[in-house]
């Protein structure tokens, strides 16, 4: 699992779209078939700074898609 701020996920989500169809960022079965994970949004309440955390966590599936990934993206 990879954890993202929503500013890193909209730069990469960017790149992936310029580089594969729409269908592997619009069908959940084709972006885990093709790229090997699926986004989720998950937030919580920090208590230190008294906000609201959105991340973006990528639930691979594949280790090699994610070393990939890790590679071309990160």
């Amino acid at each position: 699992m990879i954890i993202l701020t929503e500013k890193q996920w909209a730069k990469i989500h960017t790149l992936i779209a310029q580089e594969f169809p729409p269908s592997y960022l619009l069908i959940r079965e084709v972006q885990r078939r093709e790229l090997g994970f699926t986004p989720r949004r998950h937030s919580y309440y920090d208590t230190v700074s008294y906000r609201w955390i959105e991340e973006i966590c990528l639930d691979f599936y594949d280790e090699g898609k994610e070393t990939w990934f890790r590679l071309k993206y990160l």
